[in-house]
């Protein structure tokens, strides 16, 4: 027999939990939106909490806790640790120098995030004031970046999926001030129509699609980040090197 474990669930998630599984225990023919209403939750709640126990669906959860765990088969869900780890066997160093063949060419560089992606952007900023003297502005506001454009602007947007908003309206205003636009996306996904300048895909390996963008790691993207600032390091060592051996 299965056993649930629940130790990582907020108080609030094994209350509805509590209320849910003897509720469905009882009838089986519950439906999703009169357990929310049962709990004083959304039916997004619950089927987020059902997701977090195992279940694939409400109805799963349903049939488990009914009696009929025999007809229930509990997902096992891919570690993000392995994730990784087939990230990096993977990895391809040529990303890194592609990107940065790129960024050299612009004098100002605004970095565009939402959400977590946006946290991603600030540490990126950061970490960009520590090896050179462009420019570097982050935000998660269209205005500020477009106001800001002009002919020696790059503008790169950090984003898993590039599923949850569209950076299109965005792309476009910063062709109308001469600027160019990188799209950097995690897993890959349908770009073929997009007028961004530059597209790059960091991983095959994708995160679970039960969770919403918002939920996703952004571990890939801090990899890529420390590769960016390691190669324009070495970059600037290189010069360095270069101008004290001349003759």
């Amino acid at each position: 027999m299965l056993k649930l474990h629940t130790n990582h669930l907020t108080d609030l998630e094994k209350k509805i939990h509590r209320i849910l599984s003897e509720a469905v225990s009882e009838n089986d023919k519950l439906k999703i939106i009169e357990s929310a209403e049962m709990c004083d939750a959304s039916p997004s709640k619950i089927s987020k909490l059902v997701r977090k126990l195992g279940f694939e669906s409400f109805k799963q959860y349903k049939l488990y806790f009914s009696g009929q765990q025999e007809e229930v088969k509990i997902k096992e869900k891919s570690s993000e640790i392995d994730r990784l780890i087939n990230f990096l066997k993977n990895y391809d160093t040529k990303i890194v120098d592609e990107f940065v063949s790129v960024f050299d060419r612009f004098n100002k560089i605004i970095i565009f995030g939402l959400g977590p992606s946006y946290i991603c952007g600030e540490y990126f900023s950061y970490k960009l004031s520590t090896v050179t003297d462009k420019n570097v502005f982050v935000t998660q506001h269209e205005d500020y970046a477009i106001r800001l454009a002009d002919k020696e602007t790059l503008l790169i947007v950090l984003s898993v999926t590039g599923t949850f908003s569209s950076f299109e309206n965005l792309f476009n205003e910063m062709k109308k001030r001469d600027a160019e636009a990188m799209l950097i996306l995690e897993e890959h996904t349908n770009t073929k129509d997009s007028v961004a300048d530059y597209v790059f895909f960091l991983t095959q390996f994708t995160q679970s699609d039960e969770l919403l963008a918002f939920e996703k790691t952004r571990t890939v993207f801090f990899i890529f980040i420390e590769e960016i600032i390691a190669k324009l390091k070495n970059n600037i060592d290189e010069q360095i090197d270069g101008k004290y051996h001349e003759p």
